[in-house]
């Protein structure tokens, strides 16, 4: 993926260090937008009553696209109809509920949330009308994802939630704490927007416009970052070392098969690996080795809004 950056970025580099000498056909333009959900999917389960004979099982349902953006365009028109142009954008994804677990008759709450945050490239092509004051476009390519992460965040009053076993090791436990990380792999969507140019003057303009992506990203690690418990007079433990008894792990990578014999030897590799170490009973699970899970996706599929203003070098201009 930082290859892809990379080269990328020097197109762009490129591109700018061009204004100079080729200032004609050339435009740029900044704007914000705000990504509306396109798409509803299982994010996880939903448990009310719990562990009572009534409880409930559901699932949340959404989508990790969401959010509102701040982006910029780098073009060139090759005539007054037909272009090509490079978007870069900045999405700041809305908070989602991911998982539930509560009782209201006893006060349990166990709510897990994640944020999606991701820089974009979007190569595309573009048809102009090429009217003189309004005038109708339509752009269609890919977007890429360059850089990005989804931030998670647990909290529960009830240690059990997580494994029976906390409150064995904490008696004074009395609420969960953890935050993590999901990254995923090198990913391809698709991109169209439809809109208007409203020209104030030969090269100003503002527009507005309209568009949808598709995009699926496959998760590539999982990272607990901190896990914590806390305690009745408000002090916290860390017990990252400990997830594992709940069959949740600090590290994890994402792979398309798991063979059953390789993977117990992983495993007993991992715990002959720690017997020496009083603070972990097996090293399984971290980076050093990482637990294994089968490859998972999750959609970002988002309609698009836009409003921003545009400048292009006009033939003749200094600039």
């Amino acid at each position: 993926m930082k290859k892809n950056v990379l080269t990328l970025t020097a197109i762009l580099l490129m591109s700018f260090a061009s204004f100079q000498v080729f200032a004609q056909g050339f435009y740029i333009q900044g704007g914000l937008g705000y990504y509306s959900p396109a798409s509803n999917e299982v994010l996880g389960p939903i448990i009310t009553n719990l562990g009572e004979e009534n409880e409930t099982n559901g699932n949340i349902w959404g989508t990790f696209g969401k959010g509102v953006a701040v982006g910029g365009e780098l073009g060139y028109m090759f005539s007054q109809n037909f272009g090509f142009g490079i978007g870069v954008d900045y999405v700041l994804g809305s908070e989602v509920v991911i998982e539930e677990f509560s009782n209201a008759g006893t006060g349990v709450a166990d709510i897990s949330n994640a944020k999606n945050k991701r820089l974009t490239l979007s190569p595309m092509f573009i048809v102009d009308a090429g009217s003189e004051k309004l005038s109708p476009f339509a752009k269609f390519g890919v977007v890429i994802p360059v850089l990005g992460q989804t931030d998670g965040f647990r909290s529960s009053n009830d240690p059990n939630t997580v494994s029976n076993l906390l409150l064995a090791l904490f008696p004074d436990a009395v609420g969960f704490e953890a935050e993590s990380i999901a990254k995923g792999q090198f990913a391809i969507g698709f991109n169209g927007d439809i809109g208007l140019n409203f020209n104030i003057t030969e090269n100003i303009a503002v527009f507005g416009s309209v568009g949808y992506t598709a995009l699926r990203i496959k998760r590539k690690t999982y990272e607990v970052s901190r896990a914590d418990i806390v305690n009745a007079d408000g002090t916290k433990e860390g017990a990252l070392n400990l997830l594992s008894l709940g069959g949740v792990f600090p590290y994890t990578e994402y792979v398309d098969e798991i063979v059953a014999d390789e993977f117990d030897a992983y495993q007993d590799e991992a715990a002959a690996a720690a017997a020496a170490d009083p603070d972990w009973f097996t090293y399984y699970g971290t980076k050093d080795f990482p637990a294994k899970e089968l490859t998972e996706d999750a959609a970002f599929n988002t309609l698009n809004f836009r409003v921003g203003a545009r400048y292009t070098f006009k033939p003749g201009s200094k600039e």
